[in-house]
């Protein structure tokens, strides 16, 4: 269910540890909308530039 996480079942997390990697998707969540939010500012004209 997790992914990235090797063999590890879900059942097997301790409450820290889905903590811990809630934490981290949350984070990867905010790095990814930062950078469409700053593909969104260049418009659409920023690709076309050599």
């Amino acid at each position: 269910m997790v992914a990235g996480s090797g063999s590890t079942a879900p059942a097997d997390l301790g409450v820290s540890e889905l903590a811990a990697e809630a934490a981290l998707l949350q984070a990867r969540l905010d790095w990814f909308q930062t950078q469409l939010a700053r593909l969104g500012e260049r418009g659409p004209e920023a690709g076309s530039q050599g």
